[in-house]
């Protein structure tokens, strides 16, 4: 789409031009400059997009505006789990039925199913050394059938391979386009207790069981079949699935999972059972089960077994927790209010957490933000719970959290509500977590600053400048990758600041460049057209694109495929009779900002902006002219990233 220049460009001529001859320059030479500039970045920008990616966009499975193609297809799963947990040998055996839907235009002749806790196992490559105690012989398949046909899964001609935490399977009987296919497995497995990466055993009674069963692996329209092994770092990319599952524990241990608990009546004794009813439609908080009701209702012994029912639609995992001391807090909030659809918020945690006694009512506040403000968009599921692992970080899963404890209440507040971020992504868009963590990472911290200036105004945990503060540190050097290096292949500080610090900065930016209007606009388009799929980096700058009217090109380039480094100086500041005219210059590559504090004579001051759009058209000098003699300037603001700034100020005596 063809745009006008914008305004902003027109600052670099605002102090030597009179109106009439700006009007001038604006009709003869800026307009058809930018058209020219606009044509080029819209044929340019396309050029970027990788080839096999390209291929998505030209068999019309996406599309150059941002939205999903008319041949746009996922496949999907139905699963039917009866798991039985064993606390004192941290066991975990179950079976599964898996429906598996072939909605592809292709045929399939294998099949992957990802054994997420092989990365346990003996051998296995990870990024992180794990404890000795914890490796293991991986998931331990007892019987494996398609179709009703057992599999051999040990024989020199078995058509199951084990790779990693991969199973690849060679189908029998191709799966052809629009097909079904059955599946059935039999597994055990042992929970870690030391090295609990995103699972495992907390305390000898208290464990959050995720990433356990045979789960069938993405194949989409980009890759066919997702083979990226689970080594410890990168996360989620699942299908959007539906789960019943059954899970049998010791009868004196309660059970918290992704979905609606199913059988409450039969699982809540008493009065805990009335109290959860209650907490259904409460927007007040209520205690479920206090640390009294473990001695007044339930056993301290097992004396048998008890059976939790969850179903979970739509959703791409399920997780869940497990204790028999942890308390639990409940209350409720109408999260869209044209259906009056409610969400059930709970948290649950050991009776000396030091902040989780707080953390139901932070989650509902948390929920009420982000429904009604950024995103804009209601909270998309039925449930939330909070886990307190008591430990540091948190894990997401849909509507469970696995959160460790601060003594802080703004670290609580900035935690749980990262965490709780994740339910729109990737959780709602399903993005390729493990290709591209920035498309949810980065948004979990952009929507943190929202909650923290609203819940903590005066002892925030994160921020803008709080961010780019720390992406200056290390911004452009030799660890500082494009974000459109797949994040598979980053580990460590690459990784850590390729998937939070850089996206959050640049998606900050971008929000102040486009104004809350457009921004908060273009943000619920792209999640309109691509929650229940699987959006790539393109779709989303496409609508972005779209909503914003230009081609942001000029924006993406620098921030999300290219090396390099956000950097503005001061190249020159000279005063001529009652005026100075003040030089910045753009000395690094990617756009930001300019923010000028001019201190003058009187000792008074002036903060002159301009938006980072006066970039857009190549120039790398930007010029200010103001009445008066300054006596002094300074260049940065507290949310502008800059790698040096040491030649931000004016008079600077290391320049003499």
């Amino acid at each position: 789409m063809l745009t006008p220049c914008p305004p902003d460009l027109r600052d670099l001529h605002t102090h030597y031009l009179t109106e009439a001859h700006m009007k001038a320059v604006t009709s003869y030479l800026v307009l058809p400059i930018c058209l020219l500039t606009t044509q080029l970045q819209a044929q340019n920008f396309k050029s970027y997009v990788p080839v096999n990616i390209r291929k998505a966009y030209e068999k019309g499975t996406r599309s150059w505006d941002g939205k999903p193609g008319s041949k746009y297809w996922q496949n999907r799963s139905e699963y039917a789990i009866q798991a039985e947990f064993l606390p004192a040998k941290k066991l975990v055996r179950g079976s599964e039925n898996i429906t598996y839907y072939n909605s592809s235009p292709d045929t399939l002749r294998e099949l992957y199913v990802r054994l997420y806790p092989d990365i346990y196992r003996k051998g296995n490559p990870r990024d992180a050394q794990i404890d000795p105690a914890d490796v293991t012989d991986g998931v331990d398949l007892v019987n494996l059938t398609i179709e009703g046909r057992e599999i051999d899964l040990d024989g020199e001609l078995s058509p199951a391979i084990r790779t990693g935490t991969n199973l690849r399977i060679t189908l029998v009987k191709p799966l052809a386009p629009g097909r079904v296919l059955h599946t059935s497995v039999r597994w055990r497995e042992i929970l870690p207790h030391i090295s609990t990466i995103r699972t495992g055993a907390y305390t000898d009674s208290s464990f959050f069981v995720g990433y356990w069963y045979p789960q069938v692996a993405v194949y989409d329209d980009i890759d066919g079949w997702d083979r990226f092994n689970y080594t410890g770092t990168q996360e989620f990319y699942n299908d959007f699935n539906s789960f019943d599952v059954q899970i049998t524990v010791p009868d004196n241990y309660m059970v918290w999972a992704t979905g609606v608990l199913l059988n409450p009546e039969e699982v809540l004794p008493g009065k805990i059972l009335e109290r959860y009813q209650t907490a259904l439609s409460s927007d007040t908080v209520v205690h479920v089960v206090t640390a009294a009701d473990y001695y007044a209702l339930r056993p301290m012994k097992s004396t048998g077994t008890t059976i939790w029912k969850y179903r979970a639609e739509h959703v791409p995992d399920f997780a869940f927790a497990s204790c028999k001391h942890y308390l639990w807090d409940a209350v409720s909030i109408v999260v869209d209010p044209a259906s009056e659809r409610r969400t059930l918020v709970g948290a649950i945690y050991p009776e000396d957490s030091p902040d989780f006694r707080q953390v139901a009512q932070i989650a509902r506040e948390i929920l009420r933000l982000y429904s009604t403000r950024v995103p804009g968009v209601p909270f998309p599921y039925p449930r939330l719970t909070a886990f307190n692992s008591a430990r540091s970080g948190g894990m997401e899963f849909p509507m469970m959290v696995n959160d460790g404890s601060s003594t802080r209440r703004s670290r609580t507040v900035s935690l749980t509500a990262h965490e709780t971020a994740h339910s729109y992504f990737p959780f709602y868009m399903g993005v390729n977590e493990r290709k591209y963590a920035w498309m949810d990472e980065g948004w979990a911290v952009e929507l943190t600053y929202d909650i923290d200036v609203a819940l903590c105004p005066d002892s925030v945990a994160t921020s803008p400048g709080i961010t780019a503060a720390r992406y200056s540190e290390t911004a452009g050097s030799e660890f500082d990758m494009p974000l459109l290096v797949p994040s598979v292949e980053l580990t460590g500080s690459a990784y850590r600041r390729a998937s939070y610090d850089r996206p959050a900065v640049a998606y900050a930016l971008l929000r102040e460049y486009l104004g809350e209007e457009v921004f908060g606009k273009a943000l619920r388009q792209y999640i309109e057209r691509w929650n229940g799929k699987h959006p790539l980096p393109y779709d989303f700058f496409f609508t972005f694109n779209e909503v914003a009217g230009e081609d942001l090109g000029w924006f993406w380039r620098p921030w999300f495929h290219d090396f390099g480094f956000p950097d503005l100086s001061i190249k020159d500041v000279h005063t001529a009779g009652d005026s100075t005219l003040i030089v910045v210059e753009k000395t690094g590559t990617m756009p930001v900002p300019i923010a000028l504090t001019v201190t003058y004579e009187n000792g008074t001051k002036e903060t002159l902006r301009r938006s980072m759009g006066v970039w857009k058209s190549g120039e790398t000098t930007v010029k200010f002219r103001i009445r008066g003699k300054s006596v002094k300037v300074d260049l940065g603001g507290e949310n502008i990233p800059d790698v040096n700034k040491e030649d931000n100020t004016w008079p600077n005596s290391s320049r003499r």
